[in-house]
């Protein structure tokens, strides 16, 4: 009895020994590896022209409306009562029509981010995969699901330098592609 009892309390004790050395932990800021790394950084760029577009798009149908409204200010008390009526239609539905476009913009630009951030995120997972393969973590957090952690953890830096290393940088032709 008491042997067994001493064994048990060996291996009770010997348990947090042994699990210190097999467990491996790290932790990843995927926000900060989207913003420094190339692909990110080209997706990013990438989003911003695209809001540039639809941003002078939506200023150029505004200022048709304002042109609109300016002359029906001007030209109102000259214009016959048809005339004018008809102008303040055609500025009511030029008015709803810009604001649905701005609407719209507003949401196509939401799905297109999304979508672009998935496609970064599921290459910046598979990366996060491959280096906890390669080290032997037993596992990898997201640092934004935790309060602390010590930055001797952190591998943030290194994904972002195999995801660089394995993302051919935009405009740049990699050779036996």
């Amino acid at each position: 009895m008491k042997k067994t009892f001493a064994i048990f309390l060996l291996a009770l004790f010997a348990l947090p020994v042994w699990a210190q050395e097999t467990l491996k932990i790290g932790v990843v800021d995927i926000q900060r590896v989207i913003s420094e790394s190339e692909a990110g950084k080209a997706a990013k760029e990438k989003f911003q022209s695209q809001v540039k577009k639809v941003e002078a798009n939506l200023l150029k149908e505004k200022q048709e409306v304002e042109k609109l409204k300016g002359d029906l200010d001007r030209k109102s008390a000259l214009l016959k009562e048809e005339d004018r009526r008809n102008l303040e239609k055609e500025i009511q539905r030029r008015e709803r029509g810009y604001l649905l476009s701005a609407r719209d913009s507003q949401e196509e630009l939401r799905q297109r981010e999304g979508e672009m951030t998935a496609e970064v995120f599921k290459d910046i997972v598979k990366i996060v995969g491959d280096v906890g393969k390669g080290e032997k973590f037993s596992l990898i957090v997201e640092r934004s699901q935790i309060p602390y952690s010590d930055d001797a953890i952190d591998i943030t830096k290194k994904v972002v330098d195999l995801y660089n290393s394995r993302t051919p940088a935009p405009g740049k032709v990699t050779k036996g592609k």
